[in-house]
């Protein structure tokens, strides 16, 4: 949950967006660094398919 809580504050902070109320915390950090976590995740999936094909050679 640290790294979700992490991403969605530096997200806040780089794009100086409003702060979530306190109750709506949780569900800010679960939206907002849920899918930047499923982004990166999948950013790192494609470019390690694409370094193993090249590296594979077809």
């Amino acid at each position: 949950m640290k790294l979700l809580a992490w991403l969605t504050e530096t997200f806040i902070v780089t794009f100086g967006i409003t702060r979530p109320r306190p109750e709506q915390q949780r569900t800010a950090q679960l939206l907002i660094g849920g899918f930047l976590l499923a982004v990166i995740l999948l950013v790192v999936a494609v470019t390690a398919f694409l370094l193993f094909e090249i590296h594979v050679g077809h």
